[in-house]
């Protein structure tokens, strides 16, 4: 099988940048059956990340940068998805640029034969919690499902334990942090957002793939790593 590993990228991610890389390439030495390539799309305002990258060896192009965020990222995933369907690639695992699977990912997501399925990953939330019986405040941190479950004709965020250890399920929705996509889905799926909503691309992209009858899985039994860092930009 012939897969594509990519993601957008940006200099907010240099925290990160490195152990990606790191990790990528022990999926390719761990997956030797596969025929893998990865590409880093970079949309930074500057082209500074990007050359330091290109100098590094990193196989890394460089988007145009847009002022708005949501096309930004959705500009740089339509290059990925281009090289796809441009250079026969069987599948392309979107992997987010601050997300590390286990090095066989490729072989745990890949042996149910779906079309589109995910691994389970969350975000941190820290949470400032008071004691009622003490009043004792209590910094924590929990973790936010990027998992959506269907509820009749709407789809509501899940609870981590319904959606973790639980196997193969169906779901309503999830990021694209590490997605597996087959070529024939991204065939007809145009990665895209609209203006003025919310809602980024991955939400989008569940939604036209569910309009034509495809299914979203989750192997509940990957979690992934996610160092995630909030975004100072405005969304």
């Amino acid at each position: 099988m012939k897969i594509l590993i990519g993601c957008p990228t940006a200099d907010r991610y240099e925290y990160c940048v490195e152990i990606w890389l790191k990790r990528v390439q022990e999926i390719i030495d761990f997956s030797n059956t596969h025929e893998i390539e990865y590409l880093l799309v970079d949309n930074s305002k500057s082209e500074d990340f990007f050359n330091k990258l290109k100098k590094e060896g990193v196989k890394i192009v460089k988007a145009p940068y847009f002022e708005d965020v949501k096309e930004r990222i959705v500009h740089s995933r339509n290059i990925l998805r281009d090289k796809v369907l441009n250079e026969g690639f069987d599948l392309f695992l979107s992997l987010e640029q601050d997300v590390i699977p286990p090095t066989d990912i490729l072989e745990r997501l890949s042996r149910h034969n779906k079309k589109i399925i995910s691994a389970y990953y969350g975000k941190p939330l820290g949470l400032r919690l008071q004691d009622k019986e003490t009043g004792e405040i209590k910094d924590v941190i929990v973790e936010l499902p990027l998992v959506y479950l269907q509820d009749g004709d709407k789809i509501r965020r899940a609870n981590p334990s319904e959606v973790l250890k639980r196997g193969l399920i169906k779901v309503g929705a999830f990021g694209v942090g590490c997605l597996a996509i087959s070529r024939e889905v991204l065939q007809k799926i145009k990665f895209r957002y609209e203006k003025g909503k919310e809602a980024f691309d991955d939400m989008y992209f569940c939604s036209d793939a569910k309009k034509l009858s495809y299914e979203l899985f989750l192997d509940s039994e990957i979690k992934v790593v996610h160092l995630h860092q909030p975004w100072e930009e405005k969304t």
